[in-house]
């Protein structure tokens, strides 16, 4: 029996549930001891102002630790200039009215730098389900467009997949073909943050049976 393989696709612009702020500690010293023993007493700064936020250890993780020799070019080579420490801190944030002030006291309190901030929509966001329901509606819609086109009928779902779908072999000594689609792989003044709109997808491949 003929079929028609079609990819369905949604998009909608969602309120972000949560924020990812990764701040940066980073100090230069004459040896390594003081280097890190400054970024350590920095790091326990910044970890009681999220306490002071209400933040629970689960809400941040700290990203490794790093020691090493800094050079500086002068006079035409390489001159050891010190030692430097570093660390990172990414803090998730439910609150969204608190990105600002954890990124301000993160810089003025423990002399933070900001390393990056992403806005993140959670797994089980009422949209996800929607778009997926609106891929496949898509899916449905132009399916139907091409058959009636040709002057058919759109017969039962045979194949629903996430997946692009593999073309049916073709009966005799011809070779398998593959069909292949491409996937889409997101006090002092408050500093003012919004995490605006996080644009979601969703993308469904479905093959439909072609009746006369």
């Amino acid at each position: 029996m003929s079929s028609v393989t079609v990819r369905g696709t949604a998009l909608a612009s969602v309120t972000p549930d949560r924020a990812h702020v990764s701040l940066a500690l980073s100090h230069l010293a004459a040896d390594a001891a003081t280097a890190l023993d400054e970024v350590a007493e920095r790091s326990q700064q910044l970890e009681s102002l999220l306490a002071g936020l209400e933040f629970e250890k689960a809400d941040w993780v700290t990203e490794g630790v790093q020691v090493a020799e800094e050079y500086q070019w002068k006079n035409d080579t390489n001159v050891l200039v010190g030692h430097r420490a570093s660390t990172a801190v990414t803090v998730t944030v439910r609150s969204l009215d608190l990105v600002g002030k954890v990124i301000r006291d993160g810089v003025t309190t423990a002399g933070a730098s900001v390393r990056s901030l992403v806005w993140r929509v959670d797994a089980d966001n009422p949209a996800h389900r929607r778009l997926l329901s609106e891929a496949a509606l898509d899916a449905r819609l132009r399916a139907q467009a091409y058959v009636e086109a040709l002057g058919l009928r759109l017969g039962e779902v045979e194949l629903i997949s996430e997946a692009p779908i593999a073309a049916e072999p073709t009966p005799g000594p011809q070779p398998r073909e593959m069909m292949m689609a491409k996937m889409a792989g997101s006090d002092s003044a408050e500093l003012s943050v919004s995490g605006g709109l996080v644009e979601l997808n969703a993308e469904v491949h479905v093959r439909f049976a072609i009746l006369p």
